[in-house]
C-alpha cells in the first residue's frame, strides 16, 4: 500500500511540473577547445603547433524537440533585434579581441517557444534537431532588407554573395621546424554551385542529438574537433595564404573538414558522424 502511495505521488508531480511547462525553450551552448572554454585570448597547444583562434560563429534554424516517442516539434524562435530574426539564430562564440575578426557581442542562447498545441500535449523531451544555415528563401536576399543578425556583413561569402552558414579559423603557428604553419586554417561554409539563389550543394547540415534534456542540457560545441589531426599539407607550402575551406569542391581541405560537420562533400546533402556537436547532462 505504502509503495503504491508513493508512485501515485511520484505521478502526480510529474504531471504537474509538465502542466506548469509553458512552452518556453532555452538552449544552452559551451563552446570549448579540448574541454577547455573556448577564449579569443589564448594559445592551444596542439601537436606541432599553437593554435589561436580567428573566428567561431554560426547561424541556426530549423529548431525542433523530439519526443520520447519520436515526434518532432518545432520551436519558434523569438524576435530579439539581435541574434535572433525570421526563424534564424545566429551563435556567436567570438568577441573580436586577440586575432578574432568577428563582432564585439556575444550569444551562446537560442531562445524560442512551442506552439499551444505542442504544450498542449505535455510531451517528454528527449531529443534534439536543427540545421546549420539560412533558410534558401533569405540566403541570397539584399542585405538592405534583411534585419540583424542576418545582415551582418562579415557572414556573407566573397565566392557566391550568399550566407556563411558555419565560420570557424584558427592561426597556426610553428614551434617545431618540420611543422607547416598557415596564416589561417579553417572552413566558411555556404552553399556551393550557385547560380544566382539556385544551388547545386545545398550544405545545411542538420545536427541530431539525442539523449536531450530541456532543462538540464547544455549543448557543447567543441572548435578542436573540427581542427584536430588536419593533414594541411594538401593546400602547399605557403606559409602567408590561409589554408582554407570556402565550401568549393576545389578546395582540398573541404574533403576533411565538411565530414566532421555533417554534410557530403560530393553532394552537399546532410550526413551522419557529425563530431562538432554533443550534449552534456
Amino acid at each position: 500500500m505504502r509503495r503504491a502511495l508513493l508512485l501515485t505521488l511520484a505521478t502526480l508531480a510529474a504531471c504537474t511540473d509538465r502542466d506548469e511547462f509553458d512552452g518556453t525553450v532555452e538552449l544552452f551552448f559551451r563552446p570549448v577547445v579540448s574541454g577547455a572554454y573556448f577564449n579569443c585570448n589564448e594559445m592551444y597547444p596542439g601537436p606541432g603547433a599553437a593554435m589561436k583562434p580567428q573566428d567561431f560563429r554560426m547561424y541556426v534554424t530549423d529548431v525542433r524537440l523530439v519526443t520520447d516517442e519520436g515526434s518532432e516539434h518545432a520551436v519558434e524562435l523569438a524576435e530579439d533585434g539581435q541574434f535572433q530574426a525570421r526563424g534564424v539564430a545566429l551563435l556567436d562564440f567570438e568577441d573580436a579581441t586577440g586575432e578574432c575578426r568577428g563582432t564585439p557581442a556575444l550569444n551562446k542562447t537560442i531562445r524560442g517557444k512551442l506552439s499551444a498545441a505542442d504544450q498542449a500535449e505535455h510531451a517528454r523531451y528527449t531529443g534534439l534537431r536543427f540545421r546549420i544555415g539560412v533558410p534558401p528563401e533569405l540566403d541570397f536576399a539584399d542585405p538592405a532588407t534583411l534585419p540583424t543578425p542576418l545582415a551582418e556583413p562579415t557572414l556573407r561569402s566573397a565566392v557566391t554573395g550568399g550566407h556563411l552558414f558555419f565560420t570557424a579559423w584558427a592561426n597556426f603557428e610553428s614551434f617545431t621546424p618540420d611543422t607547416q604553419a598557415f596564416s589561417g586554417v579553417g572552413v566558411d561554409l555556404a552553399s556551393d554551385g550557385c547560380l544566382g539563389a539556385t544551388c547545386q550543394r545545398s550544405n545545411r547540415p542538420e545536427v541530431v542529438l539525442d539523449n536531450f534534456d530541456l532543462e538540464s542540457s547544455t549543448i557543447v560545441v567543441d572548435y578542436n574537433a573540427l581542427f584536430a589531426k588536419l593533414d594541411t599539407t594538401v593546400c602547399g607550402t605557403n606559409p602567408v595564404a590561409p589554408c582554407g575551406c570556402w565550401s568549393r569542391q576545389v578546395d582540398s581541405l573541404c574533403l576533411q573538414v565538411l565530414p566532421r560537420l555533417g554534410v557530403d562533400w560530393a553532394s552537399g546533402a546532410s550526413t551522419a558522424g557529425q563530431v562538432l556537436f554533443r550534449v552534456d547532462g
